[in-house]
């Protein structure tokens, strides 16, 4: 009798084991469904036409795979979405041998036995090696390689739409992101995860402002410098001062407007404590996983920008002056007031002394180069200040520093033929000539070095005897691609893949120094530029 029953215990428990292992969880089925749309969307040959309607396609199909309730269920659901969307030639385009950058790819996905049968997957690996070439309806190559957003349906008054709509923007965004991301591969958080994370979150958002802070969220999981989200055409006001974070405080750095930032009361080195009684810190902190930034840095100085930045037109600010902590209240202003971009009376070059002279490539444009280079034709050694966003003409200059032509970047870029696959282009390279400069080069960068500048950095670093000095850039580089969150929201990411001749990154890690020098609060107070004066110390050797 007690043989019988144990047997029966045994019996019963495997079952509730069987049971509990077919059960599909509520995330992972909307999960399935977010990759089989996007997969679809871009792979099958069909879809890749434009004759459905995608979206509908998607509200059809959300309540049925909610309802599955094991994965042979939920594979005839999938099953039978594919075989309504037409038969599938056989690719012969498609075994192609190329020599991928694959370190974004990964479509074992459709081989989860977990979720999907046999059929089901055997069908989607059939998509898979028979896709969809050369053209498809919701995405296209630029001439510079980044992809372009295209035929995407407008949804207007969908500032916070219903859930079935909340979650059909999330899967959207998602999948331009898992297929068309140069840099995915190297985001902290596994792009997989991110996805089983947002799920509970988008669709649970409570209101508009919920909702839209959780995509900020999103955004930010990118780790990308380039990424942002803009909700409103509203126009934010800005302090006249840049605020960079100093030994681990939020420091005046720089100026917008010298003059409007002394109008204003404020101070190189100058502490700031609080904003409007609120703890800078404790708000930096709060909003940090809201902003988007490729690394440590400068996500807390974009975090600045965005605490600091807002309608108001006046703030108070307690701020620590040399040890004394007073109040003081701060204009905001529209960001083209401060000319900062087209300030004329900026410095493109200068002699600093008989030996050395010195560039600042926010002012230089191409008609300045030559004359420029040949008021420098006895200096022994030039400094070059990239702590700014120069004009594209690394290619030009670039004549002036290298004796012959040398390779300084390579690229990467999205292949639509096979997604989540990039495609290598020919390596870049600068320009030569035998009057270039003989002395030495001293490349200045910090945290201001952002995308075009830094890749104007890899390209004078080829020069024969460069130092560059400084500290963490940016970590942003390639083509910016800019399309619509739905609902309208404009959004961006970095369109290509930027990497050194020798395969090492510039994306999240900045561009190579050689001598690190920070800026520190004391030097800011009397007036230093102590990577400036470390190139001085340098050139002088």
């Amino acid at each position: 009798m007690k043989k019988t029953s144990v047997i029966l215990i045994l019996t019963i428990f495997s079952l509730n084991l069987l049971t509990a292992q077919q059960t599909i969880s509520e995330i992972e089925k909307l999960a399935s469904l977010g990759k089989i749309y996007g997969f679809l969307k871009y792979y099958h040959p069909e879809v890749g036409k434009g004759i459905y309607n995608w979206d509908d396609e998607f509200i059809k199909y959300l309540p049925k795979v909610l309802k599955a309730t094991d994965k042979n269920d939920l594979s005839a659901i999938y099953i039978d979405w594919i075989n309504n969307l037409g038969n599938i030639d056989v690719c012969k385009k498609c075994s192609s041998e190329e020599n991928y950058f694959d370190k974004n790819f990964d479509l074992s996905w459709l081989q989860n036995e977990n979720l999907f049968n046999d059929k089901l997957s055997s069908k989607l690996k059939f998509i898979e090696n028979n896709r969809i070439q050369k053209e498809n309806f919701y995405v296209e190559i630029q001439p510079v390689g980044n992809i372009k957003i295209t035929n995407e349906p407008q949804y207007k008054n969908f500032e916070f739409p219903n859930e079935e709509y909340r979650l059909l923007g999330l899967f959207k965004y998602w999948n331009i992101i898992e297929y068309f991301y140069p840099y995915k591969y190297m985001t902290d958080q596994n792009w997989d995860s991110v996805l089983r994370q947002m799920i509970p979150k988008i669709k649970n958002a409570k209101n508009q402002s919920d909702y839209q802070n959780k995509i900020k969220e999103l955004v930010a999981k990118l780790d990308d410098t380039h990424a942002w989200i803009s909700f409103s055409d509203e126009r934010p006001m800005y302090i006249p001062a840049k605020i960079s974070h100093i030994e681990n405080k939020a420091v005046v750095s720089g100026f917008y407007n010298d003059s409007i930032a002394n109008l204003n009361n404020l101070q190189l080195g100058d502490i700031v404590l609080k904003i409007n009684d609120l703890d800078v810190r404790t708000e930096k902190d709060k909003n940090l996983k809201y902003v988007a930034g490729s690394n440590k840095n400068i996500k807390t100085k974009n975090t600045y920008t965005k605490i600091f930045s807002g309608s108001e037109k006046e703030i108070n600010l307690t701020i620590d002056r040399q040890g004394q902590v007073e109040k003081i209240k701060v204009n905001r202003y529209d960001f083209n007031d401060f000319n900062y971009w087209d300030n004329s009376k900026a410095i493109k070059s200068k002699s600093v002394t008989d030996e050395v002279g010195f560039i600042n490539m926010a002012s230089v444009k191409g008609r300045d180069i030559e004359d420029i280079f040949k008021s420098f034709d006895t200096k022994k050694s030039i400094i070059i200040d990239l702590r700014n966003y120069p004009a594209f003409i690394y290619n030009r200059f670039s004549r002036y520093l290298n004796t012959e032509k040398k390779d300084f970047s390579k690229i990467y870029s999205p292949n639509i033929n096979y997604p989540s696959r990039f495609s290598y282009t020919d390596n870049l390279r600068t320009n030569s000539s035998k009057k270039a400069f003989k002395g030495r080069i001293i490349l200045l960068v910090n945290e201001e070095s952002l995308s075009r500048s830094e890749f104007t950095a890899m390209a004078f670093q080829t020069a024969d005897n460069i130092i560059t000095v400084g500290n963490q850039t940016a970590g942003a580089d390639g083509d910016v691609v800019v399309f619509e969150y739905l609902g309208g929201y404009r959004t961006a990411i970095s369109g290509n893949g930027i990497l050194y001749p020798d395969g090492s990154e510039t994306q999240r890690n900045g561009i190579r120094i050689d001598v690190e020098v920070k800026s520190t609060i004391n030097g800011l107070i009397n007036g230093r530029d102590e990577v400036f004066e470390k190139a001085i110390e340098l050139a002088s050797e």
